[in-house]
Order: C-alpha cells, then structure tokens, then sequence
C-alpha cells in the first residue's frame, strides 16, 4: 500500500498523488503532483508538461465542463505510474488554460484507492483483497 497525504494548501484539503507521465515514443518523464478527482470524466494535464516530455496529439476532442461550456482539445497518449503501478497508453487532455494535473475516472476506475477525509490521507491498495 502507498500512501499520500491531502493537500492542505486547499480549502477543504484536497486528494492528491504523486505520478510520473511517459512520452512513448521519446521515453522522457515528468515527476507531477496530481489532484483525484472523482467527477471528472478525464485526466487533463497542462500542456507545457506534455510538450516538455515529447508527447505527440492523438486526436481533437470535444470537452464540456461543469458549466456547461464547450471546447475543443487534444489528446495525447502517454503512460502513467503512480507508485509501482504503470498503466500505460493512457489518453489524457492537453490542458492548454490550467495549470493542474486532474486525474480523472479514465485513470480512477483503473485504481484501487481509500480516500480517507478525516485521516487527510490517499492510500493506494497494491492487491485485490483491498488490504494494502
């Protein structure tokens, strides 16, 4: 099991974790700090750290927020690892407004996770029984 502790710095503390992102085809990587975030559908990642690692655009997507407004984006394919855990080829929108990584459900479903709101603690469950 693999723990991370919320970040204070919001107000609630918010969920995190600590990934590395792969560009496929150059191999390079980019150590993020990324907030879980349940309601989102996808991962967004700014784009200045999806250009620093070499990731190449997949394709042009729509995306709606939660206002309801419309936008086109990108998005890039690249491999994600979170602790010991590598998911790879893994589709993520190229945020060219935000300045915050968001792992949404496409990475979320992928994961065992405890969010522990009152410990402000992240865990990460290694195995299939939930146990750590």
């Amino acid at each position: 099991m693999t723990e991370f502790p919320f970040d204070t710095t919001y107000d609630p503390a918010m969920p995190v974790c600590d990934v590395v992102l792969t560009a496929p085809p150059t191999g390079r990587n980019v150590e993020l700090t990324a907030i879980i975030d349940t309601g989102a559908d996808g991962t967004m990642i700014p784009v200045e750290h999806l250009q620093q690692i070499g990731a190449r655009r997949a394709f042009e997507a729509g995306l709606r927020s939660q206002w309801g407004e419309r936008r086109t984006v990108f998005l890039y394919l690249v491999d994600l690892q979170i602790a010991e855990l590598t998911l790879p080829g893994i589709y993520v929108v190229g945020d060219e407004l935000g300045d915050e990584v968001v792992l949404g459900r496409n990475v979320l479903n992928e994961l065992r996770l405890l969010l522990d709101g009152p410990a402000a603690l992240t865990q990460l469950l290694n195995d299939t029984d939930g146990t750590g």
